[in-house]
């Protein structure tokens, strides 16, 4: 497979993963183009063999749990109801 260099969402080694999911890992050569886990804000590595030539596309974005924010998000804020308190309080 070759690499698409002009294209925009095509990363190489010590770049940001600007988005969790599915990467393909294109090398130079010596490997054939396979798919690779990526989390957003970990940096993207070198090969061993084609170091600094390895490229990343991503194939499929997938929200790493700790992204999430249905899951990590902020404490949801309780409602009190003091007015119904209140009139139970008072009989």
């Amino acid at each position: 497979m070759k690499r698409p260099e002009s294209e925009p969402h095509v990363y190489k080694p010590g770049q940001i993963v600007p988005i969790s999911g599915l990467y393909a890992a294109i090398h130079e050569g010596h490997r054939s183009s396979h798919e690779v886990v990526a989390i957003r804000g970990e940096e993207f590595p070198q090969c061993r063999l084609c170091k600094d030539e390895v490229r990343f596309c991503i194939t499929k974005g997938v929200p790493h749990m700790m992204h999430d924010f249905d899951l990590t998000g902020p404490e949801p804020i309780t409602v009190l109801h003091r007015a119904r308190a209140a009139k139970k309080g008072s009989h």
